[in-house]
């Protein structure tokens, strides 16, 4: 009988332990969605490419350490693979692993993922999953028993900082975060060594610190396994029973939601006894149970007799299949994905009708302007690499922000917006929204850079504040955005590392005002602000270049590899005319009073002012003013802006060493540095 025609789905949901044999995370997302988006509440990347075989890809993490030594396999090993001991007088707090990969290769994902969700094309309901094993796992299997107790808390250390990259880069109502637990039941069932004494206490022990280290808005799971190496367990078990006792023990210990539990069912146990256990658990309501009985050998028909046998025993549970894919021939993965959908039922709600955005009619999303046909400038090019930067990070608050109030149909304008670095990260984070954005900049080369980048969006527009000779000042953006935008109005105004820059604030934000809506609201920072909530460490970011200039001022006059350029110190014209301006492109810093009164007396009603601290490596910020070069040291060598010269390529060899043997001075050879961030979040009554 074809058990595909009269089979009815009982399943509730689909769950994907992890590892999917396609060519790349874009390839599982858009193949996972297709056939069965409706029925899986997260999708992971797949584990693509040297990840594909679980564990595998951290060996070279402890055979390249230089401490370790590397040795045979021996007959305990998991796998016939080498393993590594503590060097001859190598001590393990001397072990420093390196990035392990699994945060780089999270984030990157992730970023595939918001873009297809945004597409429509992943289901707004499904979170993004990142699987991570125990530290049990390598250090079981690639460490000798005699130094594996030594090890553990080394790589642990290294991976719970994995993690923490991974809950600062992908936002937490989007992530899912699920621990491999694999050799855990090896231990339970006596097959791979123990270095602590309590066994199950000490399982229990690791799981519950592991989880801890999840925030509660970010889901949790567990996927249980026996092993799947050449698809065999590393040992049959008798039943489900030491499954279900570690999943009752995570339920009453974690102190935190358990989103759900994977437990594995072997394909021949299609007897009652192997499944009773499962009456004994006590799961809390919020907790999914899946059960990994469906395998590709017997389909449909070996699926649902293996459910209807679990359903004795409990009910309300989900499918899956016993351990990842990533070991199985591609070529499987369209009837796995078949077997999947036949013996579930949909749990994704469809979306009601959404309120789509639109321009007003007459409105040009990209002007006929002088700008929008000139070539993309290197400076611009070179600018937009700061997204990449560390401390941009500063941007996450307000990303945040704007995603708990920007809605369906609305307007946000990224004033100051330049090469559209904060809309990259929006598009992140609120990726199943229909907002408009109109990207406003004074300068035509990051807005060229913005336009390359979203000239395909739609729902994205573009507007350059001129300078006006005759007024000598900007634009303001009521005369920039045109009267179609300025009778519908703006909902949401956002302006990041800009507004110390504003000469003229007070008319700014007046403008601003006049083109929000009335509830409308105005998201401003900088790290250019002198907060009095800024710890004693802390520093205003642009004052490191006033700093920058005395610490280089002394290097010149007592470095001998400086002395050439010694005699421009004591031509007090040239200095001056630099420092001049310097302070026109860094300006001098200005109390959080002022902004907070300039934004009162503008017609804002100031709801919220935080202060953050923003790490930034010094090598980052050392490229940032590379390409700031003139304004920062412009006195050394020529200079275009002061003298009408350019510098020679000498001289700014030069300028650039000097930049950076002042930093180095100035932050005593540390790689990073703090600053204090403010945040003034306000509201149009």
């Amino acid at each position: 009988m074809d058990m595909t025609a009269v089979a009815q789905p009982v399943a509730s949901g689909v769950h994907l332990v992890g590892s999917v044999p396609l060519a790349s995370p874009e390839a599982v997302f858009r193949a996972i969605a297709a056939e069965i988006g409706d029925r899986v509440r997260r999708i992971p990347d797949g584990e693509t490419g040297p990840r594909s075989d679980w564990i595998v890809w951290q060996l070279p993490v402890f055979t390249t350490q230089r401490q370790l030594e590397v040795v045979p396999p021996g007959p305990d090993s998991w796998r016939p693979l080498p393993r590594v001991r503590l060097a001859d007088g190598a001590r393990p707090e001397s072990v420093t692993f390196g990035a392990l990969g699994y945060a780089d290769a999270a984030i990157s994902s992730y970023r595939v993922f918001a873009r297809l969700k945004r597409d429509g094309l992943v289901p707004v309901g499904c979170r993004f999953q990142v699987c991570l094993p125990t530290p049990v796992a390598p250090i079981s299997a690639f460490v000798v028993p005699e130094h594996q107790a030594l090890l553990e808390p080394v790589y642990e250390a290294q991976l719970l900082g994995e993690l923490r990259s991974i809950l600062e880069d992908v936002p937490h109502d989007q992530l899912a975060i699920q621990w491999d637990t694999n050799f855990e039941f090896g231990m339970l069932e006596g097959i791979f060594p123990v270095w602590f004494d309590d066994v199950k206490g000490g399982i229990l022990e690791r799981l519950l610190r592991l989880s801890r280290h999840v925030p509660p808005d970010v889901q949790l799971g567990y996927h249980f396994c026996y092993g799947d190496v050449q698809h065999r367990h590393f040992k049959e078990p008798a039943d489900a029973g030491k499954l279900v006792d570690v999943a009752n023990a995570l339920a009453a210990s974690l102190g935190r939601p358990l989103n759900w539990i994977h437990l594995p069912v072997p394909r021949e146990r299609l007897d009652e006894a192997y499944y009773a256990p499962l009456r004994e658990l006590r799961l809390h309501s919020e907790t999914e149970l899946y059960l990994g009985l469906i395998h590709h050998t017997d389909g449909v028909a070996g699926t649902i007799r293996r459910m209807e046998l679990a359903r004795r025993f409990v009910s309300g549970f989900g499918v899956a299949t016993e351990c990842g894919w990533g070991r199985r021939p591609s070529a499987t993965i369209p009837e796995l994905l078949r077997i999947h959908g036949t013996v579930s039922a949909p749990i994704q709600r469809a979306r009601g009708p959404r309120q789509r955005f639109q321009w007003p009619a007459g409105f040009q999303r990209v002007p006929d302007q002088d700008w929008t046909l000139q070539p993309v400038d290197t400076f611009g090019l070179r600018y937009d690499t700061v997204e990449n930067h560390g401390w941009y990070r500063n941007l996450d608050p307000t990303v945040e922000d704007l995603a708990r109030h920007l809605e369906d149909g609305q307007l946000l304008i990224d004033y100051s917006g330049g090469t559209g670095i904060l809309l990259d990260r929006l598009n992140l984070r609120v990726f199943d929204r229909q907002i408009g954005t109109l990207i406003v900049d004074s300068s035509p080369k990051f807005l060229r850079v913005a336009l390359d980048k979203f000239r395909g969006e739609e729902r994205v527009a573009f507007r350059l504040l001129r300078w006006l000779k005759e007024e000598r000042r900007l634009e303001l953006l009521d005369e920039t955005i045109g009267p179609e935008l300025l009778a519908r109005k703006a909902d949401a105004i956002a302006s990041t590392n800009a507004i110390h820059l504003y000469r003229d604030l007070p008319d700014t934000l007046a403008s601003w005002a006049r083109v929000l809506r009335p509830g409308g609201r105005a998201f401003v920072q900088s790290g250019n602000i002198r907060n009095p909530q800024a710890r004693p460490s802390e520093w205003i970011l642009d004052e490191t270049v006033w700093a920058i200039h005395e610490v280089a001022t002394g290097l010149v006059r007592n470095d001998p590899r400086y002395a050439a350029y010694r005699p421009l110190l004591d031509d007090e014209a040239r200095m001056q005319a630099h420092v001049a301006y310097r302070d026109q492109v860094f300006l001098p810093v200005q109390p959080l009073e002022h902004y907070l009164r300039c934004l009162e007396e503008a017609g804002f009603t100031v709801e919220e002012v935080t202060a953050r601290s923003i790490e930034a490596r010094v090598e980052d910020w050392f490229e940032f003013l590379s390409a700031y070069h003139e304004a920062v040291l412009g006195w050394l060598g020529a200079s275009v802006k002061v003298d009408g010269n350019a510098p020679s390529s000498e001289a700014l060899a030069d300028r650039l060493a000097l930049i950076r043997h002042a930093m180095d001075t100035l932050f005593g050879g540390r790689e990073t540095f703090r600053c204090c961030w403010t945040y003034i979040n306000c509201i149009r009554p």
